[in-house]
């Protein structure tokens, strides 16, 4: 991990470039539906809070999040549907928000914001059903299965969270749990896939 992105030559301090808060995360889809399970996943976070000694700070990180999902059924054509498919996504996230703060030593705080998940590798595992006609027009059944990747699009939202800072003596200790919600489809045919989930985040803060 950077902890130091630099200097800029117009002569800001580098304080304002370091990565002064690191997270590490337990996450959970928000999906469930008649076609869809939720399942757990985890994460890693570095960021660095801007303004850190307002109340109103602006927060900018780079993180890791894995999350994953079942679907029961997914329609792949006219002569083939999968089932009990586990989706799997590994994603370098970027969020961006505001975090305004309440308290003196002790700090409650809320935060929200937007973000973009930066889908790098998505698989999925399950079984292939195809049911293809063979040349006495009978129908052939095979079952198979399937690891493959799963091509899903980037995913792009917000998110809100409500925290709390507890100073020690060189760190301060954050627990934060928050939702991300995104917004835009990862696939679309006659299934839609989507990326929500909760988390619970546990950190430290560098003073």
């Amino acid at each position: 991990m950077i902890f130091l992105i630099g200097k800029v030559s117009n002569g800001q301090d580098s304080n304002d470039f370091f990565l002064d808060e690191f997270h590490i995360s337990l996450n959970r889809t928000n999906l469930q539906d008649d076609n869809t399970e939720d399942r757990y996943g985890f994460g890693l976070g570095a960021y660095h809070s801007f303004m850190s000694d307002k109340k109103l700070n602006l927060v900018f990180g780079l993180e890791y999040n894995r999350t994953s999902q079942i679907k029961k059924n997914m329609y792949e054509g006219h002569f083939a549907n999968a089932t009990d498919l586990t989706y799997s996504l590994n994603c370098i996230s970027v969020p961006v928000g505001l975090r305004l703060n309440i308290g003196s030593k002790t700090k409650v705080f809320i935060e929200t914001g937007g973000f973009a998940d930066l889908v790098i590798i998505s698989n999925r595992t399950g079984t292939m059903h195809t049911y293809f006609p063979d040349e006495n027009n009978e129908i052939d059944y095979t079952d198979t299965k399937i690891d493959e990747k799963a091509g899903l699009s980037n995913s792009f939202g917000f998110y809100v969270g409500l925290g709390v800072r507890v100073p020690m003596s060189r760190f301060d200790l954050i627990v934060k749990p928050d939702y991300k919600f995104g917004i835009n489809k990862l696939y679309s045919n006659q299934d839609d896939i989507f990326n929500r989930y909760f988390r619970i985040n546990i950190g430290l803060k560098i003073k």
